[in-house]
């Protein structure tokens, strides 16, 4: 493969840069990643298109063996493509999660959630915030510009399980979770399981819904931040 060529004038390095709180050096080391990943014979003569989609994820090594790839992929599109593609700024808002910047200014890609249809309930959701300032569970999960590192990979494990998308985690967004990790396993094993995870979150009351707010009191306590750090981004 050729050298990879700079980053497109188009493309506002530093309003990423203040979107993301990662470096230029680190956006570049980015920008080389995505270009490797956008390379096959739907785009232009050298077979580059300007996005990433569901097949071109295909091409990281050894992803497509993890059980939960297509949910993994399913969130990444959900929360941060718009239309099943990435962008290159799309792409950087979902790498830096795993990040250990702080961040300022607002995320590019809750722009891009305003437009795409994909996000039209989601967007009502975020728009129904009632008089007394009160968020709903769904605006709760959202990323916000003041997250720290830590809580931005809560909010988007919170996600992963959070099956149904209503902003909370229930006996069945485990049970669905837990057939995509395992696989072979009874829907009786799967709510057995999954009635012990929610009594671990709600103390013994299996029925309860999970909210962000129990789920990260209940995760602040481990030390999980840097484990889901990448060394591209340190």
């Amino acid at each position: 493969m050729g050298a990879t060529p700079s980053i497109p004038e188009s493309i506002d390095i530093d309003d990423i840069t203040n979107n993301t709180g990662l470096s230029k050096k680190q956006i570049s080391s980015l920008w080389t990643r995505f270009y490797e990943l956008d390379c096959d014979a739907r785009g232009d003569a050298k077979g580059h298109k300007g996005y990433l989609d569901v097949d071109d994820f295909g091409r990281v090594p050894k992803f497509d063996e993890n059980p939960i790839a297509p949910r993994l992929i399913k969130v990444i599109f959900d929360d941060f493509g718009s239309d099943g593609k990435l962008s290159f700024p799309q792409f950087v808002a979902f790498m830096s999660t795993f990040g250990q910047c702080e961040r300022g200014g607002h995320h590019q890609h809750h722009h891009n959630h305003n437009h795409s249809k994909n996000h039209s309930m989601q967007t009502t959701a975020l728009n129904n915030i009632s008089s007394t300032g009160t968020k709903t569970p769904l605006e709760n999960v959202q990323y916000c510009p003041d997250d720290t590192p830590k809580t931005r990979k809560i909010k988007f494990m919170f996600r992963m399980y959070d099956i149904d998308r209503d902003g909370h985690l229930s006996k069945e967004d485990i049970q669905e979770t837990l057939k995509m990790m395992v696989g072979k396993i009874s829907d009786d094993e799967a709510s057995i399981i999954a009635e012990k995870v929610i009594g671990e979150f709600t103390n013994e009351q299996m029925n309860s819904k999970v909210s962000l707010e129990v789920f990260e009191t209940t995760l602040q306590t481990l030390d999980f931040n840097d484990k889901m750090g990448l060394k591209l981004l340190k």
